[in-house]
């Protein structure tokens, strides 16, 4: 990790949550991003204005459900760039893992996704157990 954080222009950013997607046209151009502790108690604490990220490619691998599971793939639905998002599969930890390698891809022009967002968008079967 500290090899690819000395690289030039990556940076890590700690404790932050992507809230939405900038999207530009028919491109995601970037994320919202606010601190995580503020993005899981919105309803309990004053309103903190979020970030703005803009990037040419976002790459997308969140987790499980949850606050922040699989919500990028999730988000392009409810806007309409996708048309749907199925599901993952039941536990299957093998083909989950050929599955994931095989089908990381350009979903829409400007957001990559892996992980579970793949699992969420293909139906494929989730890596591991929460």
């Amino acid at each position: 990790m500290s090899k690819l954080l000395a690289r030039p222009n990556v940076k890590l950013f700690n404790a932050v949550a992507a809230e939405d997607l900038i999207v530009k046209g028919d491109r995601v151009a970037g994320v919202v991003t606010n601190w995580a502790l503020v993005s899981m108690n919105h309803d309990t604490q004053s309103c903190m204005d979020p970030n703005v990220m803009e990037a040419k490619v976002v790459v997308s691998s969140c987790g499980h459900d949850g606050p922040f599971g699989a919500t990028g793939v999730k988000r392009l639905r409810s806007i309409g760039m996708i048309k749907s998002v199925p599901g993952m599969k039941a536990l299957d930890m093998n083909a989950a893992e050929d599955a994931i390698v095989d089908l990381t891809r350009e979903i829409v022009p400007g957001m990559i996704v892996t992980g579970m967002e793949v699992a969420e968008i293909d139906g494929s079967p989730r890596m591991v157990s929460n």
